[in-house]
C-alpha cells in the first residue's frame, strides 16, 4: 500500500506499508470450524441420501450443507484469496489494513488505543501481529520482528503525543 493509495490525516506520515508475503490457509479458529463444517456437511449429505427429503426440508438440509462445505474448506479458500488482494500501512497515528475478495475495505485502529503488539511466527520468517479484539490484525507479514518492533515504538510516541503534560515543578501557585 502506497501513501497515495490512503487517506492520510493531516500532518500522518507513513512508518511501513508492506502486505502479506505468507497466506496462511489455516489459521487457529480452522481448528474447530473446520472439523464442525465437516459433521454438518457429513450429516446433509446422509440425510439428502438416506431420508430424500422434499420440499421445505429439501431446502433446509441443502442450506446446512452449503454451511457446513463454507466452514469445512470455503472459508480458508476465501480468507486466502482475500489476503492476495490485501495491503497494510502504519502511520505515525494509525494501522490501516485494506483488504476484500470483491469489494475493497479499509479498517484502521489508532495506535494509541492499542496495547503492545503480540507477534505469532509463521513460516519463512514471516508472522501475524496482533493485537487484541477489534483491532487490525496483520497476517503474513515479512520481516515480522522488525514491524513489531516499529509498531511498539509508534505506538509508545502515539501514547506519549496523547498523554497530558506533566505538571512544571517549578510553578508555585495555588489555586
Amino acid at each position: 500500500m502506497s501513501a497515495g493509495e490512503i487517506d492520510l490525516l493531516p500532518g500522518e506520515r507513513v512508518l511501513w506499508a508492506g502486505e502479506p508475503v505468507q497466506r496462511p490457509l489455516y489459521v487457529a479458529a480452522d481448528g474447530v470450524i473446520a472439523p464442525a463444517g465437516l459433521v454438518l456437511a457429513a450429516v446433509a449429505l446422509w440425510f439428502l441420501f438416506a431420508k430424500e427429503p422434499s420440499g421445505p426440508v429439501l431446502a433446509g438440509v441443502v442450506a446446512v450443507l452449503v454451511l457446513g462445505l463454507y466452514g469445512a474448506i470455503g472459508r480458508s479458500v476465501v480468507r486466502y484469496l482475500a489476503l492476495g488482494r490485501t495491503t497494510y500501512a502504519v502511520t505515525d497515528s494509525r494501522i490501516i489494513a485494506r483488504s476484500g475478495l470483491f469489494r475493497q475495505k479499509e479498517r484502521s485502529s489508532e495506535l494509541a488505543g492499542l496495547p503492545a503488539p503480540v507477534l505469532k511466527p509463521g513460516p519463512s520468517r514471516t508472522g501475524t501481529i496482533a493485537f487484541g479484539p477489534g483491532a487490525v490484525t496483520l497476517m503474513g507479514v515479512g520481516e515480522p520482528k522488525r514491524v513489531r518492533d516499529l509498531l511498539t515504538k509508534a505506538i509508545d510516541e502515539a501514547k506519549a503525543r496523547q498523554a497530558p503534560p506533566e505538571p512544571d515543578a517549578s510553578d508555585t501557585s495555588a489555586a
